[in-house]
């Protein structure tokens, strides 16, 4: 990136305050007042929007917390830079050691980049096309048998926990397309959401930081091989902190690591014998340049990560899907419709997404609104320029996707929710760019095809059958954690097709 570098910081170095800008001109009073501002913004979980609202949105922020600094990106023009232009110039931060706790090794954490460039060809080709077609009617199916359930949950309440249901379904999809039988009874979907908020909350407040540098210290001077900074021993120190700090948490995590070595042994025994799943896949994966294949500890990692991160985030986004829904009665409408139209009483298939614009173009706004994933931390290995900015090696920056996706440049009226900017026909070349709810560049989600598809058949099924009427005017705070989701409990109230009152006026 050619432009004239500047370190100058507004308000200057020695003032008080957390908060920097590079050419934004701020007041250190003023600095100093957002800086503070913060801390109520994060006790009411509005923190988000506060961060992406603060002034010089094209600007970089430098921002001091115990432990470290970041470099605070919000343009969608210096996300690419990080993402992608320069992608090869950084590298996961040490912060996802915290998810490593609980998804080990895997794509999203792994610290190294060549072990991790192996991995990626292994998994790249399980998610192609075909495969992920191949598991649409396990999807519709999971569907199917959620409305069943929430249908029975509203005779006798006459309202549903659209957050529980969600996970429990994401959770039923996951046993069925990764394992090819149900583990919904052994590993409940409440046992990983207590578990992901946990580690989320560490990461969110960079307890992971100071640990890392702790443990790659330890590793250095063990003697021990492989690389330092991707070595196990920060997973290893924050467990134990873990069993101190949230006992019940670690109880669910070996529950849940058990049942994954089950049913590892159990297809590599042969006493589960099918190929149809993403668990034998990986076990047949190798490596189309080395030949290399999973040892049993690297497909336990990939699937803690497949299970928690994808079970967790699309949950995420199906549960503010039907919350803003709600409370847009026009688009909900529209949404019937077209589905209606489509696909009629017959089930959804992979082949019918074409014919579903604003079914996905639902699904996508919502993860514009509300991204299910809230930033990506990147460390420069090498100096670099962003913004004007010098990027000094070791130096984390920090993308914050909800910034991202509601900079007022870029977007209009960012924060109202608007699905007809995702019609094929509306959607401009800089609002695609920016739009990264999956990341972007070599590191991006190995399974967004595979989320998006889920997430829009899930839509399209629920919607041939119900809706969700909200009960109370009051939206349901966000979580502080790396996913976002509702903080606590979504009742809504469902109301299904064979009701004389019908959904809508779609129906």
């Amino acid at each position: 990136m050619a432009e004239n570098v500047d370190s100058k910081l507004h308000p200057p170095k020695w003032t008080p305050t957390f908060i920097r800008w590079h050419r934004t001109s701020v007041s250190w009073r003023e600095s100093l007042r957002m800086s503070l501002g913060i801390i109520p913004r994060v006790r009411d979980h509005t923190v988000l929007d506060y961060v992406a609202n603060l002034p010089g949105q094209d600007d970089v922020l430098v921002a001091r917390v115990p432990f470290a600094k970041f470099v605070v990106v919000r343009s969608p023009e210096l996300a690419r830079h990080v993402l992608v232009n320069n992608q090869n110039n950084y590298m996961k931060s040490p912060e996802y050691d915290m998810l490593a706790v609980a998804f080990g090794r895997g794509l999203v954490t792994d610290l190294n980049d060549e072990q991790w460039q192996r991995n990626r060809r292994l998994v790249q080709p399980i998610f192609g096309k075909r495969n992920v077609d191949g598991f649409a009617p396990l999807m519709t199916s999971a569907a199917r048998d959620a409305v069943t359930r929430i249908r029975d949950l509203a005779e006798a309440d006459g309202t549903v926990d659209v957050s529980a249901e969600m996970n429990r379904l994401t959770l039923d999809i996951t046993s069925r397309t990764m394992f090819g039988t149900d583990i919904t009874g052994p590993m409940s979907e409440v046992v990983l959401a207590r578990l992901l908020r946990f580690f989320g909350r560490g990461f969110m407040t960079n307890a992971s930081h100071p640990l890392h540098n702790v443990a790659t210290w330890l590793h250095k001077r063990s003697g021990r091989d492989g690389i330092a900074e991707n070595s196990r021993w920060p997973m290893r120190i924050m467990r134990v902190g873990g069993w101190l700090v949230e006992p019940r948490a670690m109880r669910d995590l070996r529950h849940a690591e058990s049942v994954v070595d089950g049913l590892i042994a159990d297809h590599r025994s042969g006493r589960i014998d099918r190929k149809d799943n993403l668990l034998a896949l990986l076990i047949d994966a190798s490596d189309p340049e080395t030949g290399y294949q999973y040892s049993d500890q690297e497909i336990h990692d990939e699937l803690m990560t497949f299970i928690g991160a994808g079970m967790e985030t699309t949950a995420t986004a199906l549960s503010w899907v039907w919350q803003l829904l709600a409370e847009h009665p026009e688009a909900r409408d529209r949404l019937y419709a077209e589905v209606t139209r489509v696909l009629g009483d017959r089930h959804a298939t992979a082949a019918d997404l074409d014919n579903l614009p604003w079914t996905q173009a639902v699904v996508a706004e919502t993860m514009r609104v509300l991204p299910p994933v809230i930033g990506l931390a990147r460390t420069a290995k090498a100096a670099d320029v962003l913004g004007g900015y010098p990027i000094e090696p070791g130096t984390t920056v920090a993308i914050v996707i909800h910034g991202v996706h509601h900079h007022a440049r870029v977007w209009d009226r960012p924060d109202e929710f608007d699905p007809s900017r995702y019609l094929p026909d509306n959607l401009e070349r800089p609002q695609k760019r920016a739009s990264i709810p999956f990341g972007a560049g070599k590191r991006m989600c190995v399974a967004s095809g595979f989320a998006s598809m889920e997430a829009a058949l899930v839509v399209a099924t629920f919607a041939q059958h119900l809706r969700f009427d909200a009960i109370s005017e009051h939206r349901v705070r966000r979580q502080v954690s790396f996913t976002g989701g509702p903080d606590g409990p979504l009742p809504m109230r469902p109301v299904f097709r064979s009701d004389p009152k019908s959904l809508g006026r779609a129906i």
